[in-house]
């Protein structure tokens, strides 16, 4: 994940808030205001408000604007190529994501083994109280700045995504595929495999979906039911074991170990070991010259 997020959210100033891209689209937190915008989406895009917006002005499509009162928890769509036009009159802070039509048209087939679909917008000021809880936790990693978990925020598009297509899509009412149950032990196996053969790359839940065979909702279910912990805190603490060995076995410096074990960066891995191993690579290290020192 970057904090650039290419031309999925171009039409959003950089300025209003910081802008990070995964393999499942982008997303900003913006905060701004009083102000407007008028654009042709880029991509499909979904806006949750964290803030409420009395006599919010919004046109998609359309030369006729409605005035409004947009409560927090208001769900706004905009279907890529779509022309927008939103004045607010008070500071606003809410969440925006970007979904690439491609990507989505390749979720929906997984999903719904469907890929033509039409997003059907709801109406001004309406509330989705799920919507905002998905927009909180989001906002959350987002607020982690440089530390945040790449294959998490991944998963919660992933999921926001899913949710978009069932509740506000021309698929709404076609039934996704079942699946039940946790991993078969194949599957877990080739999962557990891919895992550690990239542990120093940037892993998505569509990969790891893939090579189980489910679609990525089904997938990280399945995952959780097997794993006991999601994909995303399985991943980082099998890190933070390599990690671990690597530094008590070999002599390898700790910012090529944070590399090679997929941290962002040395101080990365030592903020992760800390946290969730109440120790540090210098400290490991440290303790193993002086056991070496003491034989």
């Amino acid at each position: 994940m970057t904090e650039s997020a290419g031309s999925l959210l171009s039409s959003v100033p950089d300025e209003w808030g910081p802008k990070f891209e995964t393999t499942s689209g982008a997303v900003t937190r913006t905060l701004t205001g009083p102000n407007s915008i008028n654009f042709n989406a880029p991509s499909h895009m979904a806006l949750v408000m964290l803030t409420p917006q009395p006599g919010r002005e919004v046109a998609l499509n359309s030369d006729t604007r409605s005035q409004f009162l947009a409560p927090v928890g208001t769900v706004e769509i905009v279907p890529c190529n779509a022309e927008l036009f939103a004045r607010w009159k008070v500071p606003k802070e809410n969440l925006l994501l970007a979904l690439a039509p491609e990507q989505l048209n390749q979720l929906a087939g997984l999903e719904f083994e469907r890929d033509d679909f039409e997003f059907r917008p709801p109406a001004t000021g309406h509330v989705d109280e799920k919507a905002l809880f998905l927009a909180h936790l989001v906002k959350d990693e987002i607020q982690r700045g440089k530390s945040i978990n790449h294959l998490y925020m991944d998963s919660l598009l992933t999921v926001f995504s899913t949710y978009l297509l069932r509740n506000y899509s021309t698929l709404q009412d076609r039934p996704t595929s079942r699946h039940r149950g946790g991993l078969s032990p194949k599957a877990w196996r080739d999962v557990q495999d891919y895992i550690r053969a990239n542990i120093g790359e940037r892993l998505s839940v569509e990969r790891l979906a893939l090579f189980a065979g489910l679609s990525p909702s089904h997938f990280l279910r399945a995952f959780k039911q097997t794993a006991g912990q999601s994909p995303h805190q399985y991943i980082l603490t099998t890190r933070l074991e390599v990690a671990e060995h690597l530094v008590i076995t070999t002599d390898m410096p700790l910012v090529e170990i944070a590399s090679l074990t997929g941290f962002a960066n040395h101080s990365h891995l030592t903020a992760s070991m800390r946290r969730h191993k109440l120790t540090t690579p210098s400290a490991l290290r440290r303790n193993r010259i002086l056991r070496g020192a003491g034989t």
